[in-house]
């Protein structure tokens, strides 16, 4: 999981996502391209997408995303 922030202010977007202790990494808006991320940044959020480590799309939207992200781990969740 990567959180990708869309927030213009970005101290304010960092500030969010360690207030909301995010256990994964959060991509600031500046830093997406360099993230290899340009090709997948949302239009509007909440947007997930799942993609392999090749940046693959897997599955577009939370409930899809979710399911795809649970089949990979045999419905292991944590």
């Amino acid at each position: 999981m990567i959180h990708v922030s869309l927030d213009f202010n970005q101290k304010a977007a960092l500030s969010w996502a360690k207030e909301g202790k995010f256990p994964w990494p959060a991509v600031p808006m500046d830093k997406i391209e360099a993230a290899g991320l340009s090709g997948l940044t949302p239009r509007q959020a909440p947007a997930y997408l799942l993609i392999n480590r090749k940046g693959d799309v897997l599955a577009k939207g939370k409930d899809a995303a979710l399911e795809k992200a649970l089949s990979l781990t045999d419905g292991k969740k944590g």
